[in-house]
Formats: C-alpha cells, structure tokens, sequence
C-alpha cells in the first residue's frame, strides 16, 4: 500500500514555544519570492506569540510537525457576524509540496468553519504567491478582484479569495423554553474539539471548546453589535483582543441568557456520582458583557443529573447522553416539537 502524505506527520495546535520555527518556515516562504522579506515587528509580529495570538483574537492556529519539526501552518480568524471565516498563514516546506498535504491543511479550516456554521471561507494572499493562488482555485475558491496594499517592507499587495459552503443542516437543532422566550441551539463536533451555536432573547451565541472542553470562545451577536470573549483554555482571557485580567484563572464560559454551556463544564470534569468540584465561570450576564468572575460548584447527583450552586442558589439539571440540557432548575425545559 502506498504511503499517506500525511504518514510521519501530526497536526497540533501550535504553542507560543514554535515561534522560532514558525519564523524559520515562514522566511523561507518568503525567500523564494523576489524582494519578500520578514517585517518583524510588523505585520508577521504574530509569529513571536501564534498561541497567544489566535487565543487573544478567538482564532484556530494549527502546526504540521514531522519528526520533531515544524513543516506547515495554517489558522484561522475570528467568526464573523456574517458567517465568514479567514484562512490564515498557509504554509507548507518546499519539500513536502505536492504530496496533498496543502489541501489537507486548507481543508482542516473547513470543516473547522463548517462546525462554525459558517458559510464561507475567505483569505487574503500575496500577489506573488501564484503557486499558491493555483491551489486555491483548484480547491474551489475564486479571486473576488479585490485587492489590498499592506505598506510594509516587502511592498505587499494581497489579493482577495473566498469560497462558499454548504450549508451546515445535519445537525437537528435543539429546542428550549425559558424566562427568555423560545430558545434554539446546534452542537456540533469540530476536528479538535466543539460548539455550540444558539439564539435566544434577541441574541445569537456561539461558543467553542477545545478537545479537552476547555474554554475557547464566546460570541455573542445582538441588536447589531458584538462581543467577542476568548481564552487559551489555560486561564486567560480576552475581550475583543484585549486582556481582562479580572478573569484570570476562570477555568469555564458561562451566559446568563442560555443555560446550553454548561454541558462544557459538565463533560470537562468528568464527575462520578457524588462527587463535587469548585469552578470559577467567566460569566456574561447579559448578551454583551461586561463578563464577570463568578464562582460555581458542580455535583454529580445520578447518571444524567447534576446539581449546579450559583450565587448562593441549588440548581438542579438533567441532560441527555450529549450532555444538552433538558432541565434547568425551573426555568428552562427542553421543548419536544410536534412531528412533521
């Protein structure tokens, strides 16, 4: 059998400790180019910190490592409020091209933006990166005419690429009713983790996990603004880009319009029946902010029933084997819909 091109290869997410062979990758990238060179710092400041970076702005950013070296790239932007996601900092060592490693990098991002429930992918690339222009075409994406010209030393201009999805409806929805009215939620899988996607009170909601349903993202949409509340699932977070010290060390996202999100902590913890584990919850108590350090417990009290204390108040759920609510204390039940 032939080998995979993918044999010897692991995809991860990248660390703040790869900077240095990301910068490496990334330059010899550049070099093949005429007049292309670094601009530290500059617009390829994000190189220094890649972890940081797509945690700080509620992005992806994934590594192709093959014995013990970084030999590709790829990330993503934030979600926008129009179901676009931005394909970031493709790249892949001259030696590996051509083997369909690229496509796999580039269709990581996809099914990442599918369990986004986005509806397209867009990226930006340099004028003369032509070899690269031809991938992504082969892939589906199409050059808009739009251009952009970044001002910096290798005298850039990028041009603009996009690809529509499918729609994401493979997924029945979920239905509440609550204090907020009727309530409607999607959980899906992502390659390296999961969402949540919701609507509630005049509000949409997204919110992200990583594998290990450590917190990575909250989004909250409504009456035309938004709040975008991100962490590196290690005890740090963000408000649109910028650091909230006052949430550090809050290990769970939680929204006061939904009680959906506590399936996170419920699946991150892992609780035997009778056992109890404090959490500190990074909580938005209206749709956008300001977030709040709130103290919580969780119990387990049966197979799919948890006991929630929160601000001195026992709140007792059930859920169903994905770990959906079906009660929430008095206020939320799960709303079966007639069949068609």
């Amino acid at each position: 059998m032939a080998p995979s091109p993918l044999d010897g290869t692991h995809l991860r997410a990248a660390r703040d400790e790869d900077s240095d062979s990301l910068i490496a990758l990334v330059a010899a990238a550049y070099a093949e180019q005429p007049g292309c060179v670094m601009d530290l710092p500059g617009v390829d400041e994000d190189l220094t910190a890649p972890a940081t970076v797509a945690a700080a702005r509620g992005g992806r950013w994934w590594v192709l490592e093959r014995d013990g070296r970084i030999v590709g790239s790829i990330g993503t932007g934030p979600l926008s409020a129009d179901g676009v996601l931005e394909l970031k900092r493709c790249y892949l060592d001259v030696g590996l091209r051509g083997r369909g490693l690229a496509t796999r990098l580039i269709t990581r991002v996809e099914t990442h933006a599918r369990g986004l429930g986005a509806t397209a992918v867009e990226l930006w690339s340099d004028s003369r990166f032509t070899g690269a222009h031809h991938r992504y075409t082969t892939l589906g994406y199409h050059d808009t005419g739009r251009t952009r010209e970044l001002h910096d030393p290798s005298d850039t201009t990028e041009h603009h690429f996009r690809k529509e999805l499918e729609p994401d409806d493979e997924v029945e929805p979920v239905h509440l009713d609550g204090p907020y009215g009727q309530e409607e939620v999607v959980a899906r899988p992502l390659p390296d983790g999961n969402t949540l996607r919701g609507r509630a009170d005049n509000a949409t909601y997204s919110l992200e996990v990583d594998h290990a349903w450590r917190p990575r993202r909250v989004t909250v949409w409504s009456n035309g603004t938004s709040v975008n509340l991100t962490s590196d699932g290690h005890g740090r977070w963000w408000i649109d880009g910028t650091p909230v010290e006052a949430l550090t060390g809050c290990t769970d996202a939680a929204l006061a319009l939904s009680p959906a999100a506590v399936q996170f902590p419920i699946r991150r913890l892992g609780l035997q029946t009778g056992e109890t584990v404090e959490v500190r919850l990074a909580m938005l108590p209206h749709p956008l902010g300001p977030a709040l350090d709130t103290p919580a417990r969780f119990g387990r009290t049966g197979v799919r029933s948890y006991r929630q204390h929160l601000d001195g108040v026992e709140i007792d759920i059930e859920v169903d084997e994905h770990g959906l609510p079906i009660i929430v204390g008095d206020a939320w039940r799960r709303r079966e819909l007639p069949e068609a």
